[in-house]
């Protein structure tokens, strides 16, 4: 995943549609992300060190579609592809690198997130 999806922006036309084009509703939702995401991934992680595959596959599985709603279906396929390596116990070895390479998109994206609440706060004169 290093081919630049790292700094890859946000796009958050989809949440916008989905929530209404409601700011405080899409706020609720990206906290939302915020306070969850990082919580499936320890799960992930632990599934990974007790080498549970169907676990892993299924905490993949319950994290993708969160991308979708920052508009990150890079990190979302990127997601599938560990899914799917833990479903069918292929590339096993690679699976901790990807999880590791995933943790550092998240830091990213969860920076990005904060920025885009404090944005959508100012210019909706959000308190």
């Amino acid at each position: 995943m290093q081919d630049n999806r790292d700094n890859h922006p946000l796009d958050l036309s989809y949440l916008k549609e989905m929530v209404g084009h409601d700011p405080e509703f899409m706020i609720e939702v990206l906290e939302t992300f915020l306070e969850q995401t990082p919580v499936y991934l320890v799960e992930l992680n632990d599934a990974l060190l007790n080498k549970d595959w169907k676990k892993v596959a299924n905490c993949a599985h319950k994290i993708k579609p969160t991308f979708t709603y920052v508009g990150r279906d890079d990190v979302k396929d990127f997601v599938q592809l560990i899914e799917n390596d833990a479903k069918n116990e292929g590339n096993i070895d690679s699976l901790t690198t990807k999880v590791e390479e995933l943790h550092s998109v998240l830091d990213i994206i969860c920076i990005q997130i904060q920025d885009a609440i404090m944005n959508v706060k100012a210019v909706y004169n959000i308190g």
